[in-house]
């Protein structure tokens, strides 16, 4: 399971503290590093790369593009906001908030919600990535319907390679069937729904 790292922007040494050891109780995260001063936050955070940023909004106003970037949309980066109330209205678009009044069962509640999305994007974009470009490709003319031969006369490769990939595939995607390849194929873009027969 991948492991979330957590940065703590904080100006209250209680609150980093104390925050830093409720995270212990969550299974699968880290946080990698706890910081007061708002001017170093956007090297840190370009520096460390954390998965979710826990800040008090007054540490969010730094005036760095780069950091402005990390909460563009498509950036995995996740911010989690501490305030004094749920409600509270920040220029900051949050993924979550937490309040100082938050039980710690109602902080790791909210904190296991956020790395639950995490962990399923990690575990879609890694499964996308295990298939090499030649695998996506043999995919794409199993899922054609094309059988092992007719993937070999159009690649120009032998029938045995065609049948190593063809095991390579399902050990990888852990799919045996042909109709379970062309769903996988469909579903991550390797063909379109239009190209099946």
């Amino acid at each position: 399971m991948p492991r979330i790292s957590i940065l703590i922007a904080e100006n209250s040494c209680l609150i980093r503290k104390g925050l830093r050891s409720v995270l212990q109780k969550l299974e699968n995260t880290e946080v990698v590093q706890t910081i007061d001063n708002k001017e170093e936050l956007c090297e840190i955070v370009n520096k460390i790369k954390p998965d979710i940023l826990i800040a008090n909004p007054n540490m969010l106003q730094v005036n760095c593009e780069d950091f402005k970037q990390a909460f563009a949309n498509g950036n995995k980066l996740r911010l989690v906001l501490i305030s004094k109330t749920s409600d509270a209205d920040s220029e900051h678009k949050a993924d979550a908030h937490i309040t100082y009044t938050d039980t710690q069962n109602q902080i790791l509640d909210t904190l296991q919600d956020v790395a639950s999305g995490i962990r399923k994007n990690k575990i879609d974009d890694k499964s996308n990535d295990t298939l090499s470009s030649r695998e996506k490709n043999i995919l794409k003319h199993i899922a054609l319907g094309l059988t092992n031969k007719e993937i070999a006369d159009q690649l120009f490769i032998s029938i045995h390679t065609v049948v190593t990939h063809r095991k390579n595939i399902t050990q990888k995607l852990s799919i045996k069937s042909v109709s379970g390849l062309t769903v996988y194929a469909i579903l991550h873009n390797i063909i379109s729904m239009d190209e099946v027969k």
